[in-house]
């Protein structure tokens, strides 16, 4: 179907960019936080690097067609949805409106997917 792999390619390019985007990140020194809040980006990081790999598994595996692959694509999504709304929050806050508006951008695809999921999936 479509919608499984459409679902797929984007969880998976979802789970590829944030965790390059972390490793981009923490490599080029752009992580403020490792030194004025360290424990709180540590968790910061392990959540959202839980998420990517979250969404590159459900990615993959909706793509080879596991039955239960929907089930974990709700859950990384959930996870996406969650996180772009608080991300969303940070780059307003440095007035980095690109930012907020991709945020807003992969905030309503995984909506949509999700309930696309929901509605035909099950």
């Amino acid at each position: 179907m479509i919608l499984t792999v459409i679902s797929g390619i984007y969880a998976v390019i979802i789970g590829i960019g944030i965790i390059g985007l972390w490793m981009m990140l923490l490599v080029t020194k752009q992580v403020p936080e490792l030194e004025t809040e360290p424990v709180a980006i540590a968790f910061h990081i392990t959540a959202e690097s839980v998420m990517g790999a979250l969404s590159l598994l459900s990615g993959i595996f909706l793509l080879i067609e596991l039955p239960w692959a929907p089930y974990l694509f709700i859950l990384a999504m959930g996870l996406v949805i969650y996180a772009v709304i608080n991300s969303a929050g940070y780059y307003s806050e440095k007035k980095e409106w690109f930012f907020v508006i991709m945020f807003g951008i992969i905030l309503c695809a995984s909506i949509i997917l999700v309930t696309l999921n929901i509605i035909y999936a099950f």
